[in-house]
């Protein structure tokens, strides 16, 4: 039985992924921070510093920690633990999770080997794993875009405009709600995972499903289960993305089976 690590387990992501991991036969280490509220119970739990510290010799290590609301310090203390995870398991395969946040800002639509313009503090950490996993033997880095999905408690746009149409039965949209973004389900997500890890190649992939939708899609999509109205205020300042992971689909003969609006429902029902 192949051993897989999963580093960031109590997360969104995390928790998911050790849910599928076990499901697929792998015996996990859940490694986590200060919560384990979250982990499957058949999942041995780690603090970092006792993974480290042990004598276990992973198969796969999944790199999750962070996200965009973390400090400096706490990027830069990620970081520094990625890099013991790189030094003690050279030998292992190490699946990187970075984010799409890394392209900056274009107008482009973005392919895996599209450059970076202008990244923020959050995509420059990202970069800076990226940098340091590329050091290991075996490694695949996974530029995730947006994911969502049942179970998400962040302050992002689907679960805000989902707490808004529950709470004040209505959604509140910039412009003409027409700014798009390329959505990825946590199943879809979680799945890429895995397909990168079990591809023998050391390769980037790109985290999206190849098609924007509006904001104003997404308020439709929620109000097919919630009886609300969708208003609009203001001028939309926010930027699109687009994304074409053909490299990625191709590589890993792999695409993402949730739509929107199966995604959506899956959310709300």
């Amino acid at each position: 039985m192949k051993l897989a690590v999963v580093v960031g387990a109590n997360g969104f992501l995390g928790s998911a992924l050790v849910e599928k991991l076990l499901d697929h036969n792998f015996k996990v280490a859940a490694v986590y921070n200060a919560a384990k509220d979250k982990i499957n119970k058949e999942a041995e739990l780690f603090t970092n510093e006792e993974f480290l510290n042990s004598k276990l010799k992973p198969d796969f290590i999944f790199y999750l920690s962070g996200n965009y609301a973390s400090s400096h310090s706490a990027l830069l203390e990620i970081n520094e633990i990625l890099y013991k995870y790189s030094l003690k398991f050279n030998d292992s395969k190490m699946v990187y999770v970075s984010s799409t946040n890394v392209y900056g800002n274009t107008n482009e639509i973005v392919t895996e080997n599209s450059p970076f313009n202008n990244p923020g503090l959050y995509a420059q950490s990202k970069l800076a794993g990226e940098f340091i996993v590329k050091t290991m033997s075996h490694f695949s880095i996974v530029r995730l875009s947006y994911i969502y999905g049942s179970g998400i408690n962040n302050s992002s746009f689907i679960p805000t405009i989902i707490a808004s149409a529950k709470t004040d039965k209505k959604i509140t949209l910039f412009g003409e709600g027409e700014r798009e973004q390329d959505y990825i389900y946590i199943d879809d997500a979680v799945s890429l995972c895995l397909a990168s890890a079990l591809n023998g190649n050391n390769h980037t992939y790109l985290g999206a499903t190849g098609i924007s939708v509006s904001n104003k899609k997404i308020a439709e999509e929620i109000q097919k289960h919630i009886e609300c109205v969708i208003e609009y205020t203001g001028k939309e300042t926010g930027q699109s993305f687009y994304f074409n992971p053909k490299q990625t689909f191709e590589a890993l003969n792999w695409k993402p089976q949730i739509s929107i609006s199966e995604g959506i429902k899956k959310m709300l029902l």
